[in-house]
């Protein structure tokens, strides 16, 4: 995301950049041509290790302090990305049997390669093997579950998955319950309930953060909070959605679902930043703390 500070790309016009693949048939194949080439955040920087994986290698962390052990775990992941990096540093920290999913299919064969690439010189810490070699470009899907371990699904509806019940140990995400409307995380998140183990765990990290603010040094992490729904639609295509909820919010759709929360870790931001922006009607009945958030993080089990 950095790279579009190196365009001074202004946030309204990336929303409308958003809105136009939203609505261009193969939009999804210009958005990676456009962070390949334009953007060039496509391979994603990599090195170090230690800290371009600190939120997967939290997770295991997370699981480990909680279920105990990863022997003979299925984990499930949503959103998958462009490279399964996520995955691939599960199974070089011993993981054999990956369900990873996505909305879409964003999957890329360069990018998938350019991280074993890496993952081969610098694993992550407590690496148990290293990637054996690159994929090749022809039945990609087939290679990663033979190889590692990892059954690629896209694009897959996560409100109805073709699991069985209580076949799944652990559930992960990061950084995509945000881009979710709340009334499809509940579906989905009743589904994971359906489909996890009674000892499974479920941790997830979500960023609270305006994602235009990334790329854009001119607005807040906060910008969002000045626009009511109906306007800030406008600026809210599926290619880029975020809910806009808080940890409040998320807390009641877990215990909806049936899970009880095991801990949680919520991360504020700088009151005079937050000062900067107008705060919509809609959520001036909230407390300043909740403003505040720019994100939590999540593990749950089954009640």
């Amino acid at each position: 995301m950095a790279a579009f500070r190196r365009f001074g790309l202004d946030w309204k016009l990336k929303a409308r950049a958003f809105n136009l693949l939203d609505r261009m048939p193969m939009g999804d194949q210009a958005y990676c041509l456009l962070q390949q080439y334009v953007t060039r955040t496509l391979p994603r920087a990599l090195s170090p290790t230690s800290e371009r994986a600190s939120n997967q290698l939290l997770h295991i962390e997370r699981v480990r302090q909680h279920r105990r052990t990863l022997d003979g775990a299925v984990l499930l992941e949503f959103g998958a990305g462009w490279d399964l990096y996520s995955n691939l540093l599960y199974w070089c920290l011993g993981i054999n049997r990956q369900i990873v999913v996505d909305v879409r299919r964003w999957l890329q064969v360069q990018a998938v390669n350019a991280v074993i690439a890496h993952l081969q010189k610098d694993p992550p810490k407590g690496s148990v093997r290293t990637p054996p070699g690159l994929l090749s470009h022809r039945d990609i899907d087939a290679q990663l579950k033979s190889i590692y371990g990892i059954d690629y699904r896209a694009p897959f509806n996560a409100a109805a998955m073709p699991l069985e019940d209580h076949s799944i140990d652990v559930i992960v995400t990061t950084s995509v319950l945000e881009h979710i409307p709340l009334d499809a995380c509940q579906v989905i998140i009743d589904e994971c309930r359906r489909v996890m183990k009674p000892d499974g765990l479920m941790s997830h990290i979500i960023d609270y953060s305006d994602h235009y603010s990334h790329s854009d040094g001119n607005i807040t992490t906060y910008n969002y909070l000045q626009f009511g729904d109906a306007e800030w639609s406008r600026y809210n295509p599926s290619i880029h959605y975020q809910n806009r909820a808080r940890t409040e919010e998320y807390r009641q759709l877990f215990r909806r679902a049936g899970f009880e929360i095991v801990s949680e870790r919520e991360w504020r931001g700088d009151s005079a930043e937050l000062a900067q922006v107008n705060i919509h009607p809609a959520f001036q009945g909230r407390s300043r703390e909740e403003l505040l958030a720019l994100g939590c993080e999540f593990q749950l089990r089954p009640a």
